[in-house]
């Protein structure tokens, strides 16, 4: 199905809306995403990746770090019980 628009028009208003890439930007929302959920719901690390359209735990663990600055265990109102694999 078309959108009616182009991935480069996409992309342009994106960088100048944002300041950042499509992606980037895909990962901020699945972080703050991930933020509520750790902040309301107790749920395995496996659950919450899933919840939030991580495709792996490194993935995960990577883009949280570099929106937060903190890995998600140590993360304030953390109510998972995360594994420390990536402590």
């Amino acid at each position: 199905m078309a959108t009616g628009t182009n991935t480069t028009y996409l992309s342009n208003v994106v960088n100048h809306y944002f300041k950042c890439n499509f992606k980037t930007l895909v990962n901020r929302c699945r972080v703050e995403y991930a933020k509520l959920l750790l902040r309301k719901e107790k749920r395995t690390a496996d659950e919450l990746i899933k919840l939030c359209g991580f495709t792996s735990r490194s993935v995960f663990y990577s883009a949280f770090t570099k929106e937060v600055g903190v890995v998600p265990s140590r993360y304030p109102g953390n109510m998972l019980p995360f594994l420390s694999e990536y402590d």
